[in-house]
């Protein structure tokens, strides 16, 4: 299936930060919408070393981090096996690419089971389903919209939280 990807919002650790993703051939519509209180646990815990990329030179990689598992969660909520994904993800993190190439494949092969192709990485045109509904969740102060999937700060630290060796001795991996 093809899948278009794209946010709305000034940065991902300010309030109302929107990633959405649409299915380019039907009417499949998952969104998430970062609250001040999510991120503002997310970001203590950052700053406090109590997660992997926890040092300020590494906060893109904690940012490429928070994006890609949203849309493991988005694509998990479908509820459906994705044999076949094609992505298109608009061009919010410029010079990323890469990593979050690498993250999603971990997240949508690895724990979906999934089959994901190449991602093409482009801005998204405006009339774009992915950024006109997540345009639409951005600017829908009151949620009401049946879009949404609620993300809590323990599913975001199950990906998140160094990993604790039979020893006791912390590890990036």
């Amino acid at each position: 299936m093809r899948y278009e990807i794209d946010v709305s919002g000034h940065d991902i650790f300010k309030k109302g930060y929107v990633i959405c993703i649409a299915n380019k051939d039907n009417d499949i519509l998952k969104g998430f919408k970062f609250d001040k209180d999510l991120i503002n646990k997310l970001v203590k815990n950052w700053e406090k070393g109590k997660y992997r990329y926890d040092c300020p030179s590494k906060r893109g990689f904690f940012k490429v981090r928070l994006y890609c598992i949203v849309i493991y969660y988005l694509f998990k909520s479908i509820n459906k096996r994705q044999d076949k994904i094609s992505l298109t993800i608009c061009k919010d993190f410029a010079g990323r690419e890469n990593e979050i190439n690498n993250s999603l494949k971990y997240f949508l092969e690895k724990k979906l089971h999934g089959n994901m192709g190449k991602p093409l990485h482009q801005k998204l045109p405006k009339k774009s389903k992915a950024h006109c509904y997540a345009y639409l969740m951005y600017k829908d102060t009151l949620n009401k919209l049946p879009t949404y999937v609620n993300i809590s700060l323990k599913e975001f630290e199950k990906f998140l939280l160094k990993k604790v060796t039979p020893k006791g001795h912390l590890t990036e991996s």
